[in-house]
């Protein structure tokens, strides 16, 4: 080959390969580009699969995830709904109500029938004024009583459907329900209330990292041995609060749940499904109590036992809203405290050693846990950002006022008359 074909040849490759290296470059950005595309096209996909379930399509799923039954709730789409006839039977059957003392004052609840204008009002007021308690829990009550009808006298104003749609969630804690919480629940040496969004230990080692705005802790020579209780506040009652907020209750009781079962070396199969845990969730001035506990191996259920208010008029005052609100609080109570019996009772055990050696029997085998209990199963993904929560919130705030009303009472399936 003479030297001008050789540098022609050395010319024409040169070029070649700039234009492959080029091609390469430009097939790199395409691929790039398609890629970028498609994973816009997949997070926005997903971005809309997940608006596209509903908070109470997500609160069930979830649920059914955990081994968990709603057996409060019966609308359309709930666990019981899709239930045969029989099974509903079989889980009502289960329904055992934890049992609790009337502790209202007798003398002067008796005398809220009589309010009918701010004159009555005013009257029963001074009976609470001058009132004698005789025992700790009538002191207790009596305070209460005074600090509702307190802002009945002085302060009407603070219940009005303005100042109301103002107020924040802190604001409802500290205006109403974080001083009769704190005056009845917190009563004793043993029970602390943590407020404001606080995440347990429990949760945290399982990976569960919701926060709560109430956290009722038991304590034992000053170090905390149960998470006893959970809570939520909510500014109002929304289909998307309401069902994100039980869903968050629920879980994070259930973590608790099975770290108290497993706290206790001695506790029989039968003790095992008399252990419940109470759920406190507050919507402006309406609250719910709730429990979570085991009915057989490896099934949960939870359960509505009472809805009270913070009573906000005349007439829920003279219906006996404010005797409903004692008895809401002393159910937490009941169940609070019959966790720490439960906890004291399982750490000694009751077989006798004597009558072991005596009878020659073997000693009784500890209930293996693991046969009851279930892991927490979440996926951190589902959570939503407060920035989410409130757009889904304020789409639903175009929706009739009267619609959030009625979910609301739809999931109320607790006879008023219990008390």
């Amino acid at each position: 080959m003479s030297k001008r074909s050789r540098r022609i040849f050395e010319e024409m490759s040169s070029f070649t390969k700039d234009k492959l290296l080029l091609q390469a470059t430009i097939d790199r950005k395409t691929i790039r580009s398609l890629q970028n595309e498609a994973e816009g096209i997949e997070q926005s996909t997903t971005k809309k699969k997940k608006k596209a379930i509903s908070k109470k399509e997500k609160h069930f799923q979830n649920l059914v995830k955990n081994q968990v039954t709603d057996i409060s709730i019966s609308i359309p789409g709930s666990h019981i709904d899709g239930l045969a006839k029989a099974q509903v039977k079989r889980l009502h059957k289960k329904k055992n109500a934890p049992v609790y003392e009337d502790n209202n004052i007798h003398v002067l609840s008796s005398k809220f029938k009589k309010i009918v204008n701010s004159g009555n009002l005013k009257v029963v007021w001074n009976s609470c004024e001058n009132y004698k308690p005789t025992t700790p829990v009538e002191h207790v009550v009596n305070r209460i009583y005074l600090f509702v009808l307190r802002a009945h006298v002085e302060k009407p104003w603070v219940f009005s459907s303005e100042n109301l749609k103002r107020y924040s969630e802190f604001d409802l804690q500290v205006k109403f329900w974080g001083y009769i919480f704190e005056l009845y629940l917190g009563q004793h040496r043993h029970i602390i209330l943590h407020w404001g969004d606080t995440m347990s230990n429990t949760c945290k080692n399982v990976g569960l990292r919701f926060k709560l705005d109430l956290r009722v802790l038991i304590l034992r020579e000053d170090e905390t041995v149960i998470d006893g209780a959970t809570g939520e506040i909510a500014r109002k009652a929304t289909k998307a609060k309401l069902y994100n907020d039980r869903l968050k209750c629920v879980l994070t009781t259930k973590c608790h749940l099975n770290a108290f079962l497993k706290s206790l070396s001695y506790i029989s199969e039968e003790d095992i499904t008399s252990v419940r845990m109470p759920i406190a969730q507050v919507m402006g001035l309406e609250a719910k109590v709730s429990s979570l506990r085991l009915i057989e191996k490896k099934k949960y259920v939870v359960e509505d036992l009472k809805s009270f208010k913070f009573p906000r008029t005349s007439e829920q005052l003279k219906s006996g809203e404010l005797e409903s609100l004692i008895n809401g609080l002393t159910l937490i109570e009941e169940m609070v405290n019959s966790l720490e019996t439960n906890f004291n009772d399982g750490q000694t055990e009751n077989e006798s050693s004597m009558d072991r050696i005596l009878k020659e029997t073997k000693k009784e085998k500890k209930v293996t846990m693991k046969e009851w209990l279930t892991e927490v199963t979440w996926d951190a993904n589902d959570e939503e950002s407060d920035d989410e929560e409130s757009q889904e919130d304020s789409d639903e705030e175009s929706e009739s006022n009267s619609n959030n009303q009625e979910i609301y009472e739809e999931i109320t399936n607790i006879d008023s008359d219990k008390d």
